[in-house]
């Protein structure tokens, strides 16, 4: 057995942010099911944000086509001149906005454009307005820039999204901007383009920056996709927004972590340093392989499979409260149903998983205030698996199970 790592004989210490970084309690779960699963019990996983669906399959072509003719390089930090490109015409075609290609960066998934974000706008102690139900990463991502998250309660009544007067009660001379999600994760809830207008003109009044999460953008089912650029325009030094945006959800590209951002230009120097430093550029093979999203065939593929995720929302809202299960609020996006827990939701997410084999996840992820009491679930899941996994939740609530 190796002996503990030693720093001049004392066993060495983890830094203190090492130690205040949270796990995602969501991972644990899965790693639970996952070894119900190895024992041969079924578990059906609402748990996990991620479509069931395969990548579109022009996608996948191209990514074999890159690979095969060796385009596995390094690239520029801020990403293929093309892809960027295709994104400013698809941001221009779908959502009528003009947003030069030198603003979009090409990211490693999401995650490093929103840590690109905070490194470039948060200083130490900064405080930074978080909403809460969120998601759980966005505090280590405030926390890892020197930030110090603070959180905002949003409310059912609102559909679990804040208004710019719930954010501006929170504001002090300490705060710095805004961490936002439209959609948001866990709440399946998306705001407003007044609502959103409100709260950029009030945070910019206030001096301060606002980060905009819209990576399931469109993965909307009761109004059209929309952006805060539509109301923004293109971000600039008098608005001070940054969009964050993903090929993971609506285009089903999870694993080839690839991402991007739209940044004000006095941001790009600082956000390109980072990216060389960081994670030197994306994924190669994945940026290639992104460019076939933007085809008539690709988003006919995503369109397709947006009205499935329409019809699971439709069938999972009316199916749960049969169960037992009470929800506070309607989801219009994402794939995801946040909803009152029975009991403890820890507790209750555990027994599920261990008498029902039915995976969801308990709200200590998602918040800081009613984490105990509130639960989410993801309809990325076959309709057969929602109506198997959704008779064995009522069977589990009436204490019926066999």
């Amino acid at each position: 057995m190796l002996a503990p790592l030693t720093n001049n004989g004392e066993e060495l210490k983890q830094s203190s942010l090492g130690n205040l970084v949270q796990p995602f309690h969501v991972m644990e779960l899965v790693k639970a099911a996952d070894t119900l699963n190895n024992q041969g019990k079924p578990v059906i996983h609402l748990s996990i944000g991620e479509p069931d669906f395969p990548m579109p399959k022009p996608v996948e072509q191209a990514l074999a086509q890159a690979i095969s003719e060796h385009k596995t390089r390094y690239t520029a930090a801020l990403g293929l001149p093309e892809l960027r490109e295709a994104i400013s015409l698809y941001y221009q075609t779908n959502f009528q906005i003009q947003v030069p290609a030198h603003q979009i960066v090409i990211t490693s998934g999401a995650s490093a454009a929103l840590m690109y974000a905070c490194l470039a706008l948060i200083n130490p102690t900064d405080k930074v307005l978080l909403t809460d139900p969120g998601y759980p990463c966005n505090k280590t991502f405030v926390q890892m820039a020197g930030g110090i998250p603070d959180f905002v309660q949003t409310q059912e009544a609102h559909n679990f999204q804040p208004s710019w007067a719930d954010l501006y009660k929170q504001w002090t001379p300490q705060t710095a901007g805004v961490l936002l999600a439209s959609p948001n994760n866990p709440t399946g809830t998306q705001l407003g383009a007044q609502a959103m207008q409100e709260i950029v003109q009030g945070v910019s009044t206030q001096g301060g920056f606002v980060i905009v999460d819209e990576i399931y953008q469109s993965l909307c089912y009761d109004r059209p996709a929309q952006s805060v650029l539509q109301v923004t325009g293109a971000p600039s030094e008098q608005i001070p927004v940054v969009v964050i945006n993903s090929f993971s959800k609506y285009f089903g590209m999870t694993g080839l972590r690839l991402g991007w951002m739209v940044v004000p230009d006095t941001l790009l120097p600082a956000i390109e340093r980072f990216a060389q430093n960081l994670s030197i550029c994306p994924n190669t093979p994945a940026q290639w392989a992104a460019l076939a999203c933007f085809t008539p065939e690709t988003l006919a593929i995503c369109e397709e499979r947006r009205q499935v995720f329409k019809v699971r929302r439709d069938f999972v809202v009316t199916a749960l409260p049969k169960a037992g299960i009470e929800l506070h609020s309607t989801p219009d996006s994402a794939f995801y149903v946040y909803a009152k827990s029975p009991y403890d939701s820890e507790r209750y997410c555990r027994e599920l998983l261990e008498q029902a084999l039915v995976c969801a996840v308990p709200g200590k992820d998602f918040s800081e205030f009613r984490g105990s009491e509130m639960m989410r679930f993801s309809y990325a899941n076959s309709m057969d698996n929602l109506e198997t996994a959704i008779e064995r939740i009522r069977l589990f609530n009436n204490g019926q199970l066999p």
